[in-house]
């Protein structure tokens, strides 16, 4: 039987894109012989804990995996897409659990907000709390590493910001999936995969909103970036 690929609605998995690659966006409750879970970075959710408390649960015919992606939205998407590629052409758990734990470092984010205000308030700001307490008006890069939030940059204004995150993806020479995502700014979005569009092929190129239960910590205007850069 082929490998199941589970994921949390952090992942930022549109409706469109889990029933294309056969992701189901739930927490542990399919029945399956095989399946693997890659979850939301458990630096700043306890959703990776409850996967494993359900892993406990299950009948012991089922084999399940649990892993923590160390990372969030669209970034964590990329992760769940490949695996689910790997899962259809035939890969065994075993195969994709390594291939997703290798994977794991190759996937790079940075994200642009207009505060940092809703990160503050949720307790999810990590290292990025140096920015806080500016002075000046900037539109803060912030970064996923090891499952944490990482200050980058500080551009003056949204155009600034938005050529950061163009700047970021086109550092990488070998790419293997592009994503981007937004909330409220679709005008913004646009602008960025314009500026992106022939990094990759199209094929590889998503774009994805940031989930409800995340977006009450980013806010409406977060954008961001995602690469899974070639081994």
């Amino acid at each position: 039987m082929t490998v199941k690929i589970v994921t949390d609605s952090c992942s930022d998995l549109t409706p469109q894109l889990a029933q294309k690659f056969g992701v189901t966006v739930v927490l542990l409750a399919e029945k399956t012989n095989e399946f693997l879970a890659i979850m939301f970075s458990q630096m700043l959710s306890d959703v990776y804990g409850a996967a494993l408390q359900g892993k406990t649960m299950v009948q012991k015919d089922c084999r399940i995996e649990v892993i923590d992606s160390k990372l969030a939205i669209s970034a964590q998407m990329l992760l769940v897409i490949s695996a689910a590629q790997m899962a259809r052409l035939g890969a065994n758990l075993d195969q994709i659990v390594d291939w997703v734990k290798k994977a794991i470092p190759r996937i790079h984010i940075q994200m642009t907000f207009d505060t940092m205000e809703y990160l503050r308030k949720g307790g999810r700001i990590g290292k990025a709390q140096a920015f806080l307490g500016s002075l000046l008006k900037v539109n803060p890069i912030l970064t996923l590493k090891d499952g944490l939030v990482f200050p980058v940059a500080r551009p003056r204004n949204r155009a600034k910001a938005i050529e950061h995150l163009v700047n970021f993806a086109r550092n990488f020479s070998h790419i293997e999936a592009l994503a981007l995502e937004g909330v409220t700014t679709p005008a913004d979005l646009e602008i960025l995969a314009e500026r992106l569009k022939d990094m990759v092929s199209p094929e590889h190129f998503y774009r994805s909103k940031v989930d409800p239960v995340v977006g009450v910590h980013v806010g409406p205007h977060v954008l961001a970036a995602c690469v899974l850069e070639a081994a």
